[in-house]
């Protein structure tokens, strides 16, 4: 996700846009969706840009990683 300040001042285009790293198995970690929305809110908090889309679909993504993680586990291992 590249958040973009507002117009400032006549840069690079790789100046204007900050890095973001958002740490999935911090999320999957935590113990509810509100818990995670709350960090993710909070790594975005200098975004200008709207965010709850992308909060929303990250943790889609993470409900879908937990349920693939959980399925192989109960699978068991595979026989080789």
């Amino acid at each position: 996700l590249s958040c973009r300040p507002p117009p400032p001042s006549p840069r690079s285009h790789e100046e204007e846009i900050p890095e973001l790293e958002i740490d999935v198995d911090e999320l999957l970690d935590m113990e509810s969706d509100d818990t995670r929305a709350a960090r993710v809110t909070e790594l975005l908090v200098d975004c200008y840009k709207p965010t709850e889309a992308f909060i929303s679909g990250l943790l889609d993504e993470i409900r879908g990683t937990q349920k693939l993680s959980t399925a192989r586990r109960s699978e068991g291992p595979r026989p080789r």
